[in-house]
């Protein structure tokens, strides 16, 4: 029942740019710090050369302008917050991940399904890139405890899908199953076990009609409504989406305080999204802040009209959701299903 937010902005952790891809040069050989001097001539014969100007015209001036920028990004953001980040803890987390999804080699499996040629290795520096930007975006959109709070909402529900399916239920059919369902409730059935029983949610019915903490935004309109005006440990009455018809419960939310940190991360997300040319602003400012300038010309005109033109919001949304395309998001035990 969430709906999908597209991506807007590029060069954060939570989104990400252009790929965090394959492409990475931690398989070099050349070197012992694993990057390879690949030098101007690649290959010779009668017909000529191949140099590395060939190989990067082959990829095109967006696909280096976007890799340009990110890995710009990355280093000024390592430098900046390299005290505020620990990447050994990241690295242990990722440890125990892999460890409790198999091993390392369904961990593998499930890395090559999301983002073929990525290794564990290079999704061990994503995610610690992915850090720095974090820190980044936080210290730009400071989320109060209290604001935090009120973005979200523990919440389960029981959905009654309408169905134009053979064997599938009329909206006036659901309509009479959702009501008959919320009478039961009513009259003291359990909430989560009916949702595990009739709820065609598949997916949070296995728990119990459980969706986890649902931020603001994050859920179809009528949902979303239905859900912020209720009370803590209350039912709502039956709501209608496109999907269907709805009996949502609100939970108490006593470990609310344990899932600040990530509220605030999907709040700062929200903010990001919503605030694109504030971000294109943070980018400007902190590339003055270090300096940077763009030495190829054709790559400093595509990055300035891209991400740097604040004034350019349509032009930027559009290159934005083609270089996050590929972006890899965290593995997990459902994406393996």
């Amino acid at each position: 029942m969430r709906k999908k937010l597209a991506p807007i902005v590029v060069g954060l952790g939570l989104i990400g740019l252009a790929g965090c891809s394959d492409d990475s040069s931690e398989n070099g050989s050349g070197s012992e710090n694993g990057e390879t001097e690949y030098g101007d001539v690649l290959a010779t014969s009668d017909a000529g050369e191949v140099t590395t100007d060939d190989i990067l015209n082959e990829l095109g001036t967006d696909n280096i302008a976007n890799r340009t920028f990110q890995l710009t990004l990355d280093s000024i953001l390592q430098d900046k917050y390299s005290e505020e980040v620990d990447r050994e803890e990241i690295e242990s987390q990722i440890d125990e991940e892999i460890e409790g999804m198999g091993g390392a080699d369904q961990f593998e499996m499930m890395l090559q399904q999301q983002q073929p040629g990525m290794t564990v290795e290079q999704y061990k520096e994503q995610r610690i890139n992915n850090a720095y930007h974090d820190k980044f975006f936080a210290d730009k959109f400071e989320v109060t405890d209290e604001e935090a709070k009120e973005s979200v909402r523990e919440a389960s529900h029981i959905l009654v899908e309408v169905s134009e399916e053979e064997d599938g239920l009329s909206d006036e059919e659901a309509k009479e199953k959702a009501d008959s369902l919320h009478q039961e409730i009513e009259d003291g059935a359990d909430f989560g076990e009916l949702a595990s029983e009739e709820s065609d949610d598949t997916g949070s019915a296995e728990n119990n009609g459980e969706l986890g903490y649902v931020q603001r935004g994050e859920m179809v309109e009528p949902f979303e409504e239905a859900l912020f005006e209720l009370e803590q440990g209350e039912v709502s009455d039956v709501v209608k989406s496109d999907f269907g018809y709805h009996i949502i419960k609100r939970h108490e939310e006593e470990n609310i305080d344990e899932e600040l940190d990530s509220v605030k991360r999907q709040v700062v997300s929200q903010k990001i999204q919503e605030n694109q040319d504030q971000v294109l602003g943070f980018y400007n400012d902190l590339l003055e802040e270090y300096n940077v300038e763009f030495e190829n010309e054709e790559i400093r005109t595509y990055i300035e009209e891209t991400y740097l033109n604040s004034g350019d919001e349509e032009s930027a949304e559009e290159s934005t959701e083609e270089s996050t395309e590929e972006s890899t998001e965290e593995p997990t035990e459902e994406s393996a299903e």
